[in-house]
Parts: C-alpha cells; structure tokens; sequence
C-alpha cells in the first residue's frame, strides 16, 4: 500500500488541494491539516519497521519555539499553541527529526510530489495564461495569479518548478526530450514575470544556475558553451520576454494613489520586526505571534484569523523566537547545506545538485516572505521537506523522475551505471 508511486500520487492531490487554487477541494476540515497528520503517521509507523533516529538539531529548534510561547504572554486571537500543533505535524513528516529507512523514503517521495505539483499548479497558469482562463489579482498592480489564490503564490511555486526543471534538464536521453524539458523551463520564466513576483523570480533564476554549474563545472567545453548558449539566448529573448515584465516593472514605480495602509512597504514591516527583535532580543515575542503595542502594528495582522505579514522569514524568526530561536535554526539548516554542498560537488549525486538548488532558491526566496514556521502556507511545506530530503544526500545518488518504484540508486551504482551508459 506505502509504495512509492501510492505515496507520489497521494502527496500530490493531497498538496493540490492544500495549495488554495481556484477550485479547492472541499474538506469539513483544512485540507493541510489532513496532510499533516497523515504525513507525520506515516513516516512514525515507516520509521518503526528498522528503527528511528532523532535528530538533535531539529529537536532543539522545535524547543526553542516552546520556549518562546512559554515566555510571553501572547494575545489568545494569535492561537499559538494550535499553529504550533500543526506545525509539529509537519515538522514530524518533512524534517530530519525522525530519521531511518523506511521514514526516508517516504519523504523522499513526498519531495518529489511536492515538485511534481508546483510544476502542475506553474503549468496550468502557463496555459491559463494563453488561454485565457488564469485569473488576476486586482490592487495597484494587476498581478497575475494564474489558477492559485494570490500572485505570491504563483511565484512560489514556478520558481520551484523552474529549478526542477534545470536539473531535470540533465536527465533528458534525446533533442526531442531537452527540446521538451527547456520549453518548460521558458514557461515557467514567463509565468514569474507574469506574476511580478521580482523575489521568485531571482531566485528561481539563482536555483537553476547552481544546478547546471554544478552538472557542468568539471567540464570546461560544455560550461563555456552553455554560457555562450545562454547569453545568446538571453540577447535574442528579451524583446520576447518585455511584454510579459510590464506588471513587474510597474510595481517599482510610485504612484500618488496609494492608500496610506499600503503605502506602509515592506520596509516598514521590517522596521517592525527590528523593533520587536530590540525588545525581547533572547527569546523573542513570542512564536506566531507580533507585537501589536507598536505604531501601525494592526496594519500587518488580522485578528479575526491571527495571520501576520511578516515581511521576512529570517526578521520573523528572530522577532518571535529571539537570538536563541535563529540560531537553532542555523545550526540545523547549515550543516545540512554544507553537506549537501559537498556531495553537490561529485558528478555521481544528482540528487544532492538538485536539492542544493531547491534550498538555495527557498532560503533567498525566504528573505522576502515570511513563512518558516507557517505550516498552513505550501511554501513552508516544500522547504522542510526539501531539507529533510536534503539530509540524506550522504545516502542517495539519483532521484525518481516520477514515481519509480524502485528507490534512488546509491552512489556505488550510480558510478556503474554511469560507465556502463558511457
């Protein structure tokens, strides 16, 4: 029942409905907690067939959000408690907390639904587009938000689409399939410029480069050709491509019509979390939570929902969990960057490339949207289970286009199977 094509296709109409597009499915409960929940029984029942171990950096992390609930007196309209709940779920399901066998396999195949519907969702907004059934989001700026609910959103999910498709790029066997895969990719630029959203959009761009300098560095005929090809492309695209940059290029321009709520920018929900981080600096105000004593503070959060703009997941984190909370954070997410990298460095880890330009385009993407700890967004969805998956790149060398059956081959068969296709 748990193969991996059972959990691929699982994971991706669970996470279809969860990523609130035009026509959600209807649940007498939110769909993304039935995805936690099922995905945290899952990988505990999977962990306990061979054993489970756990991580200590994650379980630090996790304190640390505890400890800033505990330490603040955090208006009841914010349900801290319960968001961490669900977060827990997810964190349980995606993260390297619960580490072993069978628990891994399921996140990586839960990964790679979790790609597989950003590229669904980059798709049909492509198509939305042409066809004309992609919606747009009304305001200053007509953003196009194609068949999801916000233009963030859109953006989000191309700019992962777009990286897989860098690497994806690599797998291809014939000109008819690179043909196929690199139109994909220019789709997805199309649909980020589309959606004006400049901080996918850079990173997306960002992800894909370090997949294929990775692919191609120790080949300086192929790396020097794919840079002649691209700047050649990029020369002979950009007429092509300005038509689509209209809607980014109005959102740097001022306009004398801005409300003032509105014009209160992104600047000034970071000034906002400097000062929160300038009055509890060790543990923070409290997790899920801001400070709503300060200037204009109700401008940023609901208290019908207790949703918060926080402007920026690393502002964010420091603001509600403190110094103590970020660097946490820091010593679970960079040693398995760091890892990664190494293994990203060996032609025999496809898998280690891949997942190092999903963090990198995730964590840059995370300086302007506020969502680490949000388990009710997809976007904190796929990064955690990105860097669970990222975790075990010491034990992995490829990864399944789709939904094989056959787990990732290990690092000794990838070396034969290379010599063998050579």
């Amino acid at each position: 029942m748990l193969s991996n094509r059972n959990i691929f296709i699982g994971t991706v109409l669970l996470l279809a409905g969860f990523m609130q597009i035009l026509y959600p499915i209807p649940s007498p409960v939110p769909t993304n907690l039935v995805f936690m929940v099922l995905a945290a029984i899952i990988v505990v029942v999977q962990g306990q067939k061979d054993g489970m171990n756990f991580h200590a950096a994650s379980m630090a992390f996790v304190a640390t959000i505890v400890l800033s609930i505990l330490a603040n007196n955090i208006p009841a309209f914010f349900k801290p408690w319960s968001r961490f709940l669900q977060f827990l779920f997810l964190y349980v399901a995606a993260s390297p907390l619960i580490s072993g066998e069978s628990a891994d396999r399921v996140k990586r195949q839960m990964t790679m639904g979790c790609l597989w519907a950003c590229v669904a969702i980059a798709m049909l907004s492509f198509l939305g587009y042409f066809l004309g059934f992609g919606m747009y989001m009304s305001g200053f700026v007509q953003s196009y938000m194609g068949v999801t609910g916000h233009a963030n959103f859109l953006g989000f999910y191309t700019m992962v689409a777009m990286v897989w498709f860098a690497a994806l790029f690599f797998r291809g066997t014939n000109t008819k399939e690179y043909a196929m895969i690199a139109g994909a990719w220019v789709a997805c630029l199309i649909t980020l410029l589309l959606s004006a959203s400049r901080g996918a959009t850079a990173a997306g761009l960002l992800g894909s480069l370090l997949v294929i300098y990775m692919r191609l560095k120790d080949n300086a005929s192929h790396m020097m050709t794919a840079v002649a090809v691209g700047i050649g492309l990029i020369i002979f695209a950009s007429p092509y491509l300005a038509v689509y940059m209209e809607t980014m290029t109005q959102k740097g321009i001022d306009t004398d019509n801005m409300d003032s709520s509105v014009a209160a920018t992104r600047g000034y929900i970071w000034e906002l979390r400097n000062m929160e981080i300038e009055k509890s600096p060790i543990v923070g105000i409290g997790a899920y939570s801001c400070d709503i004593t300060l200037p204009s503070a109700d401008v940023f959060y609901n208290e019908k929902n207790g949703n918060i703009e926080l402007g920026s997941s690393y502002l964010g984190l420091m603001s509600q969990e403190g110094y103590l909370g970020f660097i946490c954070f820091l010593i679970l997410a960079v040693p398995i960057a760091w890892k990664t990298y190494k293994y990203a460095n060996k032609q025999t880890t496809p898998y280690a490339q891949l997942m190092l330009g999903l963090m990198l385009a995730i964590a840059c993407h995370m300086a302007f949207e506020g969502y680490l700890l949000t388990s009710g967004a997809v976007q904190c969805v796929v990064w955690w289970f990105v860097v669970g998956a990222a975790y075990q790149c010491d034990k992995v060398a490829d990864y399944p286009v789709f939904w094989e059956n056959n787990d990732p081959i290990t690092p000794e068969e990838y070396v034969q199977w290379k010599e063998n296709k050579q």
